[in-house]
């Protein structure tokens, strides 16, 4: 629990030091390219990249609306895309129109972390939703958007969250390493010390026992001596007896 609301903390801190965008998580009408010409759209601007916010935007549509949007040049095959461009054909489930629509979703980046999502459609005939001439498709499209810009923004505060997490664990997990570290250099230097104290008493062992064999040596040189002497005397004295 106390690691969750660390990882809450750090992304509101996260999210308080973001520089303010006033279109952030807002649909608002604009323009879309397609074959060339401007079309109108509802526009949602998100964080996270291209290939997140596709992610997203794909899963969404489907789970919201049973809408599968491919990418442009492999809608046909039924792959998920990786382009800008997004297409999802006869889509009906939307509450859009009662007939079935042609539904394109641009996306752009604004920068390395913010994208924008670009949604119009049409009748199909190429006959592309406005505001004006069509407001009942065009305010259908607005109510998606709306509804993806709060999934959306739910998402990107999950994944903060998440990313906090991880980071969190990831300290953690280096603070438990550099505990260890610390408490097996500690043992090391507890059982170097116990070894020196062992080899310094060694040390003072072998040092009063070269002293006492040092004053042995002396003594033992003067006994050589006085043995020495006396044999030589011993010696002459039966040089003596025996030549007589």
């Amino acid at each position: 629990m106390l690691k969750f609301c660390f990882a809450l903390f750090v992304s509101f801190l996260l999210l308080e030091s973001a520089p303010v965008q006033a279109q952030l998580y807002q649909a608002t009408n604009g323009t879309a390219t397609r074959d060339r010409r401007d079309r109108d759209a509802v526009l949602v601007q998100v964080d996270g990249s291209v290939e997140t916010t596709r992610d997203f935007w794909q899963d969404f549509m489907k789970d919201t609306y049973g809408i599968r949007f491919k990418s442009k040049a492999l809608a046909t095959l039924g792959i998920k895309g990786k382009k800008d461009e997004l297409a999802a054909q006869q889509a009906t489930g939307a509450g859009i129109s009662t007939q079935p629509v042609d539904l394109y979703a641009n996306l752009n980046a604004i920068n390395d972390s913010t994208t924008e999502v670009a949604l119009f459609g049409s009748a199909g005939d190429k006959t592309y939703f406005e505001p004006g001439r069509t407001a009942s498709e065009f305010s259908a499209l607005r109510k998606i958007m709306d509804k993806f810009a709060s999934a959306a923004r739910v998402n990107a505060y999950q994944v903060q969250v998440k990313d906090a997490e991880h980071a969190v664990s990831t300290t953690e997990k280096e603070q438990d390493k550099l505990t260890h570290s610390i408490q097996s250099a500690q043992s090391n230097t507890a059982a170097n010390l116990k070894r020196i104290d062992e080899l310094t008493n060694k040390n003072r062992s072998n040092a009063l026992q070269m002293h006492q064999d040092s004053i042995q040596i002396i003594t033992n040189t003067k006994l050589q001596e006085i043995n020495r002497i006396r044999l030589q005397r011993r010696q002459a004295r039966l040089a003596t007896v025996g030549s007589k």
